[in-house]
């Protein structure tokens, strides 16, 4: 007996370093796994399923060794660690051990994009010239009113859509419109907005008018401010005991890039301030989105 196993022995040695068939004794790549046609039972492939947070208490386990091991992740993590910094949904995520972080410790986890839908659906182009309208949806941020512009996926009178988005909601009922951020990443945006004649602001110290883009976190309806600059170009006329002020011109441009999360909600409006928005004439914006 016990010659009858040492003779198995190179046997079994050569079938284990040999292609492995699941389903299929042809073996295409070292494991292929193959469905089977009987309807009541699925096909696929399972791979391990944990917690965000779950997953942020076992960075000291994850190294080199573990390059490139995928896992499904069931949710997001609350308590971020240094590998786990983005883990912010659900999905599969791979580790890549080689990622060094500023305070040069190694690895992270990056979430395995299906496709590159993300990438091309994100890109967003427009600009609109002339009477452009400014939609009072109630928002108050830095200390005074924000009016948004309803941003569209199809041209209007007033409105070109130079590269369409289905990431662009426009509502017709509330003529709310809005940008929707479609995957994980890091996004360029550039939104500029001038008006040139028939302006008025009051003589105000502390609320300046200025360009500003919000985001409303996935789940959330209250809108903080993601980017804010102060209206360049302003040239002021004090008309003293009036309380008002001649505004020549008033011009600004918000150009950056930014970490957004997937169903984050951007919008592109005007801090008020002092200006009296309903006077607005000669009125253009650009605005364009793209992930990097």
């Amino acid at each position: 007996m016990k010659k009858c196993y040492l003779f198995l022995l190179p046997f079994l040695a050569c079938n284990i370093s040999a292609q492995v068939g699941i389903n299929t004794t042809n073996p295409k790549a070292t494991l292929d796994v193959t469905s089977k046609a009987d309807l009541n039972q699925p096909d696929g492939i399972i791979v391990p399923r944990i917690s965000g947070d779950l997953l942020s208490q076992k960075d000291a386990v994850y190294g080199p060794e573990q390059n490139g091991a995928i896992i499904f992740v069931t949710s997001p993590v609350t308590t971020e660690s240094i590998k786990t910094q983005g883990v912010l949904n659900t999905g599969f995520f791979v580790y890549d051990a080689n990622y060094t972080h500023p305070d040069a410790t190694k690895g992270v986890w990056n979430k395995v994009k299906v496709n590159d839908l993300a990438s091309t659906s994100s890109l967003y182009a427009a600009r609109g010239a002339g009477d452009l309208e400014l939609l009072d949806l109630g928002i108050n941020l830095l200390g005074s009113a924000v009016k948004t512009i309803p941003i569209r996926s199809t041209t209007t009178n007033d409105f070109t859509v130079e590269i369409p988005s289905a990431q662009v909601t426009y509502d017709s009922g509330t003529q709310d419109g809005y940008y929707t951020v479609p995957a994980d990443g890091i996004y360029h945006i550039d939104y500029s907005f001038r008006t040139g004649q028939g302006v008025t602001a009051e003589v105000l110290s502390s609320d300046r008018p200025g360009l500003i883009i919000t985001k409303t976190d996935p789940g959330s309806t209250t809108p903080a401010p993601l980017d804010y600059r102060l209206f360049g170009g302003v040239e002021l006329l004090d008309l003293g005991a009036l309380g008002v002020a001649n505004v020549s011109l008033t011009q600004g441009q918000i150009s950056h890039i930014y970490r957004l999360k997937e169903g984050d909600i951007l919008r592109f409006g005007i801090v008020q301030g002092g200006l009296n928005l309903a006077t607005l004439t000669d009125t253009s914006a650009e605005i364009s989105i793209f992930k990097m």
